[in-house]
């Protein structure tokens, strides 16, 4: 048996990787800043900074796709060598981190470890989605992207609450050591899983490539063209312009509530408490929703749900800016945390099963990457904005740094252009994106 035999092994793949993205996505993006900011008092230009960088890398997925695309080792089949290299190298750029002794002072060198590090998870992601662009039958991609993504944000809960005890209690090598062998048990599953049978398991192992309709190597000219042809519906090229807007406020918010909760509210809430929020609690809420996302997403349409997660999110913000008074309440903060985050994951989950519905030509796994890329760039944006955003709110509203008037502020900004782009969405319509696979078939046929 074989990945496009066999639907739980596609699952457990698929899944396995996605969550070993999430456990460095949790510490780099929650536990450290988190850590640096209650403990070291660190502003938020700089958490914004350490968060940018992360994502900073995943734009480099529109270099790695097309050199997928185009190279491969193809008698292990067309994505697992580049599967289980990202896989290795994610593990071992993490060895980086050890003999740091102060982070506080360590920066910029921090800055330059989440860079490598995530060059190769952004590689890793690459080939990850690649492989379901190939492997999943159409009526499995919304419940299985649900998964996926139920999957890695479990991975960052695991790197967000657990590692914030780790480091508290046996400091940051202990965080690394625990990541590396995480990452190195989960390489194991697309090294035992073939994608189609009778494919290498390893470069020396017996076998052969399992179609020849795809080679090695492909001439990477023909693979842009037909990127290209694919954003040239009125569907794709609108939802690119969706796409670059989407995360702009999330990445704000990721930044700003970190340091408001940590920082500002009384009591104010300590690393620990603000990952076991962020990585535990947030947990059981996000994959009910990013799971019956996906399978509601299948059912009643992949926009309605997409557009669900993104206005939820930031109508939830904006009640969140709406009542300051209530910020110091612990049950009113908390439920800010879990709303923004479950609704965070329902739109992704829409998202991702979206932008495979509409992925199309024989290069469907990098035009599929160019979304997943255009995506973290938003979210960049947004992580490099906040810190701007709240001085800029604090001059224009007198300089009072020391009250929350500009946090409340910047909360309803980033509601506001949360929601405005979904309405970007009555624009897409996949049967758009149909009729032109359809014509493409035609053709093929008629030159065959």
């Amino acid at each position: 048996m074989a990945l496009v035999d066999t639907r739980w092994q596609r699952r457990v793949t698929l899944c396995a990787l996605y969550f070993a993205q999430g456990i460095p996505w949790g510490f780099m993006l929650i536990t450290l800043p988190s850590y640096l900011s209650y403990n070291y008092q660190i502003s938020d230009g700089d958490i914004g900074a350490l968060k940018a960088i992360i994502l900073v890398p995943w734009s480099f997925k529109l270099i790695w796709a097309p050199l997928m695309d185009s190279f491969t080792i193809r008698s292990m089949g067309r994505r697992r060598p580049w599967i289980i290299g990202s896989e290795l190298m994610m593990a071992l750029t993490l060895l980086g981190f050890i003999g740091i002794a102060d982070p506080s002072q360590e920066l910029k060198f921090i800055l330059y470890m989440f860079f490598l590090h995530n060059c190769f998870a952004s590689l890793q992601d690459v080939c990850t989605d690649a492989l379901a662009v190939d492997i999943l039958p159409p009526h499995e991609q919304g419940q299985t992207n649900g998964l996926m993504w139920a999957s890695k944000l479990i991975g960052k809960g695991v790197g967000a609450w657990s590692l914030s005890h780790v480091i508290n209690v046996w400091g940051l090598e202990a965080c690394v050591a625990v990541q590396v062998l995480l990452l190195l048990a989960i390489m194991l599953v697309p090294v035992v899983f073939l994608e189609r049978r009778g494919e290498k398991r390893f470069p020396w192992s017996v076998g052969r490539a399992a179609s020849t309709a795809v080679g090695s190597v492909s001439n990477p000219l023909r693979v842009m063209g037909s990127v290209l042809r694919a954003f040239s519906l009125t569907t794709t090229s609108v939802f690119i312009l969706f796409t670059l807007l989407k995360l702009i406020g999330l990445g704000v918010n990721e930044v700003l509530s970190n340091a408001l909760y940590t920082q500002y509210l009384s009591p104010r809430w300590t690393d620990v408490e603000f990952s076991r929020a962020s990585g535990l609690y947030a947990t059981a809420p996000i994959i009910v929703g990013a799971v019956l996302g996906g399978y509601l997403a299948d059912r009643y349409g992949r926009r309605l749900i997409l557009a669900v997660g993104y206005y939820g999110y930031g109508a939830a913000a904006m009640i969140f800016a709406s009542f300051p008074e209530l910020w110091n309440e612990g049950w009113f903060a908390m439920s800010y945390v879990l709303s923004y985050e479950t609704l965070a994951a329902i739109g992704s989950v829409g998202f991702l099963s979206m932008a495979m519905r509409i992925s199309w030509t024989v290069a469907a796994g990098t035009v599929f990457t160019t979304y997943m890329t255009l995506s973290n760039v938003s979210h960049v944006i947004g992580n490099w904005a906040a810190g701007p955003l709240r001085e800029w709110l604090i001059w224009s509203q007198g300089g009072a740094a020391d009250n929350l008037l500009s946090y409340q502020s910047a909360f309803w900004w980033l509601g506001i252009i949360t929601i405005v782009p979904v309405f970007l969405l009555l624009l897409v319509k996949t049967e758009q994106v149909d009729r032109a696979r359809a014509a493409d078939a035609t053709v093929a046929d008629a030159t065959a």
